[in-house]
């Protein structure tokens, strides 16, 4: 991945959920990383517990339309209710990976309204690939 960014404070360390930047075509293949439990092109480069602990809920939110596991939001769509989980970046950046559709799924915008918008999208497309 050749366009991945990251900021970094006054003695050089991210905070590893901000200050990321990087194309749509990386962003596609860090979900497909994820959705391939942390191999790429045959090499474990994440370990697959990890992969497990982080795409999974580890903080049940009370409110919200997320729960959160380790910088991975975690929530479901689609009429079947498919385990999903996501990044989120600042107005409209995601990476969605539905595991038990083979599905990854990018979007990059400039959109500063609600998120609902972006669940409406991933739910018609989910509900899409089941057809």
């Amino acid at each position: 991945m050749e366009s991945v960014e990251c900021t970094t404070d006054a003695q050089g360390i991210s905070d590893g959920g901000n200050g990321f930047s990087m194309n749509v075509y990386d962003m596609a293949k860090f979900g497909q990383l994820y959705l391939n439990r942390g191999v790429w092109k045959g090499e474990q480069i994440i370990s697959e517990q990890w992969i497990e602990d982080s795409t999974n809920v580890q903080f049940d939110r009370p409110s919200g339309s997320a729960d959160y596991g380790y910088q991975w939001w975690v929530r479901t769509f689609g009429e079947e209710n498919y385990h999903t989980y996501f990044a989120q970046g600042h107005w409209g950046q995601y990476i969605f990976v539905v595991p038990d559709l083979e599905l990854v799924v990018v979007f990059t915008s400039h959109y500063e309204g609600s998120s609902s918008i972006y669940w409406q999208l991933m739910n018609n497309i989910v509900n899409a690939c089941q057809e």
